[in-house]
C-alpha cells in the first residue's frame, strides 16, 4: 500500500492566510522574516505568523525559507526546530495548521521519492533541504529535514599544517575511517577532504559508492554508484570504474569487510561510521569483521588513519569539531592531533614515505601548503565545524 498522493490542484497555491503588519505579540523575540511569514520566540516556544502558503511546504513555509533554521523534525502531533544561535525548540501547536500526511504527500509528488509500506523509508532533496521520510508500523509518518549547506573548505575545519599532513597521509595511500556520533560532522569533513583532493588533483578519478545519494561534490573527476549493497558497489567500482580514490558513504559494521579489497589494492579509501568513541568503533568493527572472516582479526591491520569527530549540544545550538586524528601501525593507534593540538609529530613524519600516490612527498607537500595559504583568507576559526554544517 502506498501513501496517498493528492495531486488535486490548489485553488490558490499562494493563498493569503493572515495579514500581518510589523507588529508582534508582546514579550516575543523576532527570529526571522521572509516572504512566507515570520518566526518568533515566546515563552520558550517557536511561533509562526504565516503570510502565505507554499505549494509544498504549505503553512510551514516560513520555517523552510528561513536562513536561521537548520533542522526540522515534523511529526503528526508536534514539530521540533533547530534555530541557529538559539537551539532546538518545539513549534507552538496552534502556530501552524498542517497535516503530516498532506505535507509528505506533496513532497512525494514534487520529488518522486518512493515511500510505501514495502519501502517505508525514503531520502530526497528538495530546494535547500535533504528530507528523510519514514512510514512506521501502524501507518504513522514522520519527516526529518536537514538544511543542505555548501561544503566548507578544509581550511575552515582544520589548522593548515594539520590539514596538509592529513592529505599527505591519505595519499600514502591510506584507508581512512571518520567516526563519531550522528550529527558530529563526519560527512561534512569527508566532503571537504574529497573536494580538496578533487581541486588539487583533477586528473585523479574519484568513485563514490553510497546506499543513498548524500555526498555532492563540485569539481574533479567523479563517478557515482548508488546501491543498497555497498559491497556490490565497491566491487563494481573496482572492476569497471577503476578509480584512483574510492569514497564509500556511511557504512554499517557489517559493511566494513567490503573495504578490504581496495585497501589491499593500495587505493586511497575513505568512509564514515557512527560510533560515540574511537574505542567503541574499533570494538564494533572488529567483532563484525571477525564474524565475517570466521576467525580472529585485528581491525587495525586494515585501517591506516582514524579521525574522531565530536558533537556538543548546548542551548545556543550544536557545535561540531574534529576531536582527534590517529595513525595505525597495524597494532595500535597513535594520536597526531588531539583537541586542537598537534602531538607526536615524529611518528607522523616517519609514517610518510618519500614518494606518495601522486608524486614526491616534498613536492606534494609544497603544493598542499600553497593550497591552504590561498584559501586561508576565506577561512574562519580553524579546527571547528560551523553549527550550520551538514549533519553526518
Amino acid at each position: 500500500m502506498r501513501i496517498r498522493i493528492n495531486l488535486k490542484k490548489r485553488e490558490k497555491s499562494d493563498k493569503q492566510l493572515v495579514k500581518v503588519d510589523e507588529v508582534l505579540p508582546k514579550d516575543s523575540l523576532l527570529i526571522d522574516k521572509n516572504p512566507f511569514g515570520a518566526l518568533f520566540v515566546r515563552d520558550g516556544s517557536l511561533l509562526l505568523i504565516p503570510f502565505k502558503e507554499h505549494e509544498v511546504w504549505g503553512s510551514l513555509a516560513p520555517i523552510f525559507f528561513s536562513s536561521k533554521v537548520e533542522e526540522a523534525w515534523i511529526f503528526s502531533d508536534k514539530a521540533i526546530i533547530t534555530v541557529s544561535g538559539i537551539g532546538r525548540m518545539q513549534l507552538y501547536p496552534k502556530s501552524a495548521d498542517y497535516k503530516i500526511e498532506d505535507l509528505i504527500s506533496r513532497v512525494i509528488a514534487q520529488t518522486g521519492v518512493n515511500v510505501s509500506f514495502r519501502n517505508p523509508r525514503g531520502v530526497t532533496d528538495y530546494g535547500d533541504w535533504r528530507i528523510a521520510i519514514q512510514l512506521q508500523s501502524g501507518g504513522q509518518l514522520h519527516m526529518v529535514a536537514t538544511r543542505i549547506k555548501r561544503v566548507p573548505s578544509l581550511v575552515d575545519i582544520l589548522p593548515a599544517n594539520v590539514g596538509v599532513k592529513l592529505l599527505l597521509l591519505i595519499l600514502r595511500p591510506s584507508t581512512v575511517l571518520i567516526t563519531g556520533p550522528p550529527g558530529s560532522g563526519k560527512t561534512t569533513l569527508l566532503s571537504s577532504i574529497v573536494e580538496a583532493l578533487g581541486q588539487l588533483f583533477p586528473w585523479l578519478h574519484i568513485a563514490i559508492v553510497e546506499k543513498y545519494r548524500e555526498l555532492n561534490f563540485q569539481g574533479g573527476w567523479l563517478s557515482h554508484v548508488v546501491t543498497e549493497e555497498l559491497a556490490d558497489g565497491v566491487r563494481y567500482s573496482m572492476r569497471y570504474l577503476r578509480p584512483d580514490i574510492l569514497v564509500v558513504g556511511e557504512i554499517m559494521a557489517e559493511d566494513f569487510w567490503s573495504l578490504l579489497e581496495p585497501s589491499r589494492a593500495g587505493i586511497p579509501t575513505l568512509t564514515t561510521f557512527h560510533a560515540p568513541t574511537v574505542e567503541k568503533a574499533i570494538k564494533t568493527l572488529s567483532d563484525a569483521l571477525q564474524l565475517h572472516l570466521k576467525g580472529a582479526s585485528n581491525i587495525l591491520t586494515y585501517l591506516d588513519v582514524l579521525i574522531s569527530t565530536r558533537k556538543i549540544i548546548t542551548i545556543e545550538g550544536v557545535k561540531r569539531c574534529v576531536n582527534a586524528i590517529y595513525i595505525s601501525d597495524g597494532q595500535r593507534l597513535t594520536p597526531t592531533y588531539i583537541e586542537g593540538q598537534e602531538v607526536d609529530q615524529d611518528t607522523l613524519e616517519k609514517a610518510l614515505p618519500e614518494t606518495l600516490y601522486v608524486g614526491e612527498t616534498k613536492e606534494v607537500e609544497e603544493t598542499l601548503q600553497a593550497y591552504f595559504r590561498a584559501n586561508a583568507k576565506l577561512a574562519g576559526e580553524p579546527g571547528k565545524l560551523a553549527v550550520s554544517n551538514l549533519e553526518a
